[in-house]
């Protein structure tokens, strides 16, 4: 088969491929969209990010207007991952059954109590000694195998990104 061909062939293939999954995606999200839970989360989650967007654009003022208009043709992909991103939170709360705290304190305050109790030498002395700072340990280590993970999927490569400049020998 001729390079050509095979290349239009394979991308005829993809294509086919992404729309059945993107049919897929949307029928799932349209089943989570329709629970009533998940309603009122959704509703609740864009009320206070309103809220945040309003107090962020007054703290930012002008400046974070000109870093929007920065973004330019970026916009839209970022618009486009926040979207993605919803979607699969929407869907790990479905299949978790996981339940939104009830008002907006209620996430303040464990939020603070995870970062008082991270900044305490005492919770740390404790950690040692029971060893609980094995557990953290891995936890962070996980966490930083995703995000690597995540980054050579990004890139499509292993190794690193692909440069422009010529190679020097």
């Amino acid at each position: 088969m001729r390079p050509q061909i095979a290349r239009s062939v394979r991308t005829l293939g993809r294509r086919a491929n992404s729309s059945n999954a993107a049919d897929k995606a949307k029928a799932a999200a349209q089943d989570v969209a329709e629970n009533p839970q998940v309603k009122k989360a959704v509703e609740s989650a864009n009320a206070a990010f309103t809220q945040a967007s309003a107090a962020v654009s007054r703290v930012t003022g002008p400046v974070g207007d000109k870093v929007g208009n920065m973004l330019g043709a970026y916009k839209k992909p970022l618009t486009y991952n926040w979207n993605v991103f919803t979607s699969l939170c929407r869907q790990v709360y479905q299949a978790e059954k996981l339940a939104p705290p009830t008002s907006l304190n209620q996430w303040a305050s464990a939020y603070s109590q995870i970062f008082s109790a991270a900044a305490s030498p005492a919770f740390w002395q404790k950690a040692m000694s029971n060893g609980q700072a094995a557990k953290i340990a891995v936890a962070g280590v996980e966490a930083y195998g995703i995000y690597k993970v995540g980054e050579i999927i990004g890139r499509r490569n292993l190794i690193g990104y692909k440069s422009s400049a010529p190679a020097h020998h």
